[in-house]
């Protein structure tokens, strides 16, 4: 299988509400999906949205890196079998993660139809349902005790809560969502780095001690921060795990060799798309450490790949966080996986998706086959 040709697109999926975290509120999810073409005739399908807070890319510089850098690269290029092209994408050298993770998503979606196999049968096999939890966007107390019980009667029995305010503000959050939803549910929150090590073990505890029950606190301080991670992490009973803070397998093997975490979260833009995800998985299974796979603000192109993936790696990655498509007011997929509420299903054809689109808006310039 050759990739011969290839278009780039917009697409673009209104919110149910705003989506709020401690960095930001967004109406509306915004991909640049890439579709590749192949020598078979075959359509492989990959997307990036911008996450400048994370990654430090936006659209503009998504599409430069592919058209410049990715996509000549890809022209031409033969790929045959997993093992095959597992070694092309490790010896390819990207400084773009969200182009890296469009591209190598596209790239897996075509050989996985080559081989007549699901993705998620193509990467190792697995079971095709998965569970997933929702994010409760950071906001006034009554306003999260109200979300969460939205989301609790619509099936969803994990939520996740933003947080990365004042300590007395989160605290005061968190109580108000622990009163509300009482043994329906289960929660884990979400500092998206906004804390320090101090303000985090202060957060902490004080839940801990008025008996909130949570099953994770997810990156608490700055990415760069492991020496905070790790302090924090010693000083709480509620297991930390890093997201920010883990973007391939080395940073997953420093995380781990400094005891700064107790589970990893996996995204695919981070990781740079499917391979750099299942270093990641390498690394942590050797250490005996559990990951989380989960997903930015993004549509259903990049979330059905993350969970074929964490269903083939379902031995390590044992938790997982796609909630996106649920809080888009429809799906632009035409088959593919299907999200309803916290059931995702995979697809039994062949690749990743389906061949048709809701909505996407081709580019023109350079981006054409």
């Amino acid at each position: 299988m050759r990739v011969s040709a290839y278009r780039l697109a917009m697409l673009r999926v209104p919110l149910h509400e705003p989506f709020r975290t401690a960095l930001r509120q967004v109406d509306q999810v915004e991909d640049v999906v890439l579709v590749l073409e192949s020598s078979c005739g075959r359509l492989g399908y990959g997307s990036a949205p911008a996450t400048q807070a994370i990654t430090g890319e936006d659209h503009d510089s998504i599409i430069s890196s592919l058209e410049n850098t990715l996509l000549p690269w890809a022209m031409g290029q033969e790929f045959e079998g997993l093992a095959g092209l597992r070694n092309k994408l490790a010896a390819l050298i990207s400084d773009n993660v969200n182009a890296r993770c469009a591209l190598e998503v596209a790239l897996f979606d075509l050989a996985a139809q080559v081989a007549g196999e699901p993705l998620y049968a193509f990467l190792g096999g697995g079971s095709q349902h998965l569970h997933t939890g929702i994010t409760v966007s950071v906001g006034e107390p009554l306003a999260m005790a109200e979300g969460a019980q939205r989301v609790l009667a619509r099936g969803f029995s994990s939520l996740k809560l933003k947080v990365g305010g004042s300590v007395a503000e989160d605290v005061a959050r968190v109580a108000r969502v622990a009163a509300a939803i009482g043994a329906e549910g289960k929660i884990y929150l979400d500092a998206n780095q906004a804390w320090s090590a101090q303000q985090a073990i202060e957060a902490i505890n004080k839940m801990e001690g008025l008996g909130i029950a949570c099953e994770l606190v997810e990156q608490p301080v700055p990415a760069e921060d492991i020496d905070g991670l790790a302090q924090v992490r010693a000083a709480v009973n509620t297991p930390v795990m890093a997201d920010e803070s883990v973007f391939n397998g080395a940073d997953a093997s420093r995380i781990i060799d400094r005891a700064a975490a107790d589970i990893l979260n996996i995204k695919l833009v981070k990781s740079g798309g499917i391979e750099g995800a299942l270093q990641i998985v390498d690394v942590a299974a050797k250490a005996g450490i559990n990951c989380m796979m989960g997903c930015m603000l993004e549509s259903a192109v990049g979330v059905s790949a993350a969970a074929h993936v964490a269903a083939a790696c379902a031995s390590t990655i044992t938790r997982v966080d796609l909630d996106a498509p649920m809080l888009c007011r429809e799906n632009p997929l035409v088959g593919g996986a299907e999200f309803d509420g916290p059931r995702v299903v995979l697809n039994q054809t062949p690749g990743l998706c389906s061949q048709d689109f809701r909505g996407l808006e081709y580019l023109p310039a350079g981006a054409g086959c």
